[in-house]
């Protein structure tokens, strides 16, 4: 059986991740959870227990969202289907050149 390693994402790009998604927010939500694993390819689960242990979300975080209706992969296709949306709605570039205004 092969051995199964953790992602190589570091604490510091980890913890720039939380702060831009969570930057003015009150809550941690299961939509943050979900934008920033797939950001570095891992899952939700991963996200938050990582961030439990790096202090940025209290102990016990994970348990919380497992008691309230878990990070199912309902919510996780909303999210993505939100983001492309979003995307799909960003305005065309002003050059078709790539060169700045």
């Amino acid at each position: 059986m092969p051995v199964v390693r953790a992602p190589d994402i570091t604490d510091a790009d980890l913890e720039a991740a939380f702060k831009a998604h969570t930057e003015g927010e009150k809550t941690f939500t299961r939509r943050m959870a979900i934008n920033i694993a797939d950001w570095f390819c891992v899952t939700p689960r991963f996200v938050v227990l990582r961030l439990e242990k790096l202090g940025l979300l209290k102990g016990g975080s994970w348990d919380w969202f497992l008691v309230n209706g878990g990070i199912t992969q309902d919510h996780i296709d909303e999210a993505r289907e939100d983001r492309k949306y979003n995307v799909e709605r960003l305005p065309a570039p002003s050059s078709t050149t790539g060169e700045a205004a």
